[in-house]
């Protein structure tokens, strides 16, 4: 079965209320899905304020659910604290998840994991703590599947607790022609040889590099990066540009990102970034549940603009004299957005 998932907001009441149901007496997991008396509409309200607006004693969190592709039925619901207090490092951990009785047992758990980890990735979160009963074996296999190294165990209450960590790299995506991957110091010769073009910093609004070791020194600071990826084309092997999924400035909605992205002149009019920029954006809207895209060109990069229309963008405007760029000249930035239903009603079209 195919799965997603889904932000609160996004899920049908009707299918909320099922959820519910499908836990009778049971204690439902994540906690943060329990409406512990609050009425639909208030539960919700605090379940969205969670992921920014918090009490000094609790962590910003987002709420997910685990549905099917058809969006019918909620699985299961995952959890995701932003960073830990004294209380979740010992023992809660970054996410607290749980599969709805009558779906156990089908590995969904571990599908839910999976799906989630990205999603962490993007609120801040590179390294996971995850938890779970010591008795609780399923968990414990479900967290070793996705990676989870057990550091220790702790007693709390009476009971023992496993304490595993898992890593999260950076998403590896792929089309028909190229890969998009995390950067490595091996690829500095090959970001040198297109980034020393006149014709490719420019169009994006930086200087041309002067030498390898400018480009290994960029490439350092991007390492530490979860935002830039590298698009190495597979018929050669060689990194020939890059894309980033940058947190929009223009914006505060946390769920908003913007792209950016470059491309080595050889590689002009084949068509790769308009393949590359579409793979982000799948990524963007349908793993890691953003609410908008947007990117944006200066008044002078007619080849970004036509890229950009073809990824269907919508054109929002322009911010006149926005831009002071390496060489001090001022330009104008056109601005264009997608929203997530804008995304998902063009693919239905398809």
């Amino acid at each position: 079965m195919n799965m997603k998932l889904l932000l609160p907001e996004w899920v049908r009441e009707e299918m909320f209320e099922a959820y519910l149901a499908d836990w009778d007496d049971a204690e439902i997991s994540p906690a943060a899905a329990d409406l512990k008396g609050r009425d639909y509409k208030t539960w919700l309200a605090d379940t969205v304020r969670m992921r920014t607006v918090v009490p000094a004693h609790l962590v910003p969190a987002t709420l997910l659910f685990l549905v099917d592709d058809a969006e019918t039925k909620i699985l299961g619901g995952i959890d995701i604290r932003h960073r830990l207090n004294d209380s979740l490092l010992a023992f809660g951990g970054h996410i607290g998840y749980g599969i709805v009785p009558s779906e156990r047992g089908k590995g969904y758990a571990k599908a839910q994991l999976r799906l989630a980890l990205p999603v962490a990735k993007l609120l801040g979160v590179s390294r996971a703590l995850i938890t779970c009963d010591d008795g609780n074996t399923p968990s414990a296999r479900t967290i070793e599947a996705v990676g989870g190294v057990l550091e220790d165990k702790r007693a709390e209450n009476g009971r023992l607790v496993r304490r595993y960590w898992v890593d999260i790299p950076q998403e590896t995506l792929e089309t028909e022609r190229l890969i998009l991957r995390q950067w490595t110091m091996d690829d500095a010769d090959d970001m040198f040889a297109y980034a020393k073009s006149p014709k490719v910093g420019p169009a994006a609004g930086w200087k041309p590099h002067e030498s390898r070791a400018e480009s290994a020194e960029i490439l350092r600071g991007w390492l530490q990066s979860p935002e830039v990826w590298a698009v190495e084309e597979k018929a050669s092997g060689r990194v020939i540009g890059s894309i980033g999924l940058h947190r929009d400035d223009l914006r505060s909605n946390p769920r908003a990102r913007t792209i950016g992205y470059v491309l080595r002149e050889e590689s002009w009019g084949r068509g790769y970034m308009t393949e590359v920029v579409r793979r982000m954006m799948q990524f963007g809207f349908e793993s890691l549940c953003l609410d908008l895209i947007s990117v944006e060109h200066f008044e002078f990069n007619d080849r970004s603009r036509r890229v950009i229309e073809k990824c269907g963008f919508r054109y929002e405007g322009t911010l006149r004299r926005a831009s002071s760029i390496f060489d001090g000249s001022v330009h104008d930035a056109l601005v264009y957005s997608m929203l997530r239903e804008e995304y998902f009603a063009a693919k239905r079209a398809e």
